[in-house]
């Protein structure tokens, strides 16, 4: 099959859940199938307009209305998503530009614009969360938040309803899109989100030992990582580490080491427990200097993809049980904490299975992105023959 994904951000380098799971689902789908996926990014941006990588023909097109929503936002003036109405403007000239009448067209919401008008024999929705609940409270950061909610609850039902399929990367999600928007359930597709299996694995003792020297860890250290990007579930979360969990273990040798963009809001911290790493090219070599992997999130929508990273690492994974919506196969080789019991889970020291030397968990291996985009791959081809050739609406 062709397929164009369609996307409002650069899809690689992965340095976000979003990307991850985009670039992931992508590279598992060009094993057998030809993918070409548009990414509508900032004039910044210095990567080349054409670039294969990993069998993914990608394609970035600058938009100077990109960094201009990202600025309304910062300023609290609208929120990012309305950039979906200068996407919708240039629907035509995107998929002119993506060229040809494709199997497959999935965007996300960003870019979900172009699917009322494809020639494309299935149109899907490729969603990251169920967009218009995740967004709610920070929707409470600009005035007249009511009025946002609804533009973002129509936007997302447009897309919903417009596409053949819907992907979503939890039942959860699953169910809430048939509760919001009435859609069949045959028409939602759960593809849960994974992990880069070529990267991320468990270290040798020399790559521990660097990793842990790299970041002024003693071999006493017990180590507990939190990775995230800087948006409010991974703040919050954040908060709760550094706050409330780590000075009642200070005395216990526990150090947290923080990583990816959300390290930004401790800036100026210096307390002795607290290493920021910040956004790093090789998550595996700051997972490297861990014990355990910490998901202490309450709130937000999809999944969380630190998990099966954390275990792919061989880390001990302590998660609130949110934070294991998605993944219950991978329940039994995680530690499960309350928000509240979060510290006494933590005190325990927990082993994952490499301190451990036991085997990688079975299961994990279901949540390689090759594997999840294989099974997407398939069951993208049987709806395509579900759809008529001539197919102008959902069938």
């Amino acid at each position: 099959m062709l397929i164009h994904w369609a996307v409002d951000n650069d899809l690689h380098p992965p340095r976000f859940g979003g990307t991850q799971r985009d670039f992931g689902l992508a590279r598992g789908l060009a094993r057998r199938h030809r993918v070409r996926a548009l990414c509508v990014v900032p004039n910044r941006t210095a990567a080349p307009a054409l670039e294969t990588v990993d069998g993914v023909e990608l394609l970035r097109v600058k938009e100077w209305t990109t960094s201009l929503a990202w600025r309304l936002d910062q300023w609290r003036v609208a929120p990012f998503f309305t950039i979906s109405a200068a996407h919708r403007r240039a629907a035509a000239r995107h998929a002119a530009a993506l060229g040809g009448r494709p199997d497959v067209l999935a965007a996300n919401l960003g870019l979900a614009g172009l699917l009322p008008a494809s020639a494309a024999r299935l149109r899907v929705y490729a969603s990251q969360n169920v967009e218009s609940d995740r967004q709610w409270l920070e929707l409470a950061r600009f005035a007249g938040p009511t009025r946002w909610r609804q533009r973002l609850r129509a936007l997302e039902r447009e897309a919903v309803e417009v596409a053949h399929v819907t992907v979503a990367c939890s039942d959860e999600d699953a169910a809430r899109f048939v509760e919001l928007y009435g859609v069949p359930p045959e028409r939602v597709l759960m593809i849960p989100n994974g992990y880069d299996e070529r990267e991320l694995h468990a270290p040798d003792a020399g790559a521990r030992a660097r990793a842990r020297n790299a970041f002024g860890l003693a071999d006493t250290d017990w180590v507990l990582a939190f990775v995230g990007g800087d948006w409010g579930p991974n703040r919050e979360a954040l908060t709760l580490l550094a706050d409330r969990v780590m000075p009642r273990l200070a005395a216990d040798g526990v150090k947290l080491l923080v990583v990816g963009a959300v390290g930004r809001m401790l800036d100026g911290r210096r307390e002795s427990w607290l290493r920021v790493a910040g956004e790093v090219p090789e998550l595996a070599a700051a997972l490297h200097a861990a014990d355990a992997g910490a998901n202490p999130v309450t709130s937000g929508g999809g999944s969380n993809v630190k998990v099966p990273a954390y275990l792919a690492c061989g880390l001990a994974t302590i998660t609130t049980p949110f934070g294991l919506r998605g993944y219950a196969p991978l329940a039994p080789h995680c530690v499960v904490a309350e928000a509240d019991a979060f510290a006494d889970a933590v005190r325990a020291k927990p082993r994952g299975w490499a301190a451990s030397g036991g085997a990688v968990p079975v299961r994990l291996a279901e949540f390689a992105w090759a594997a999840l985009g294989g099974r997407l791959g398939d069951a993208l081809e049987a709806h395509v023959a579900g759809v008529p050739a001539t197919a102008g609406g959902v069938a």
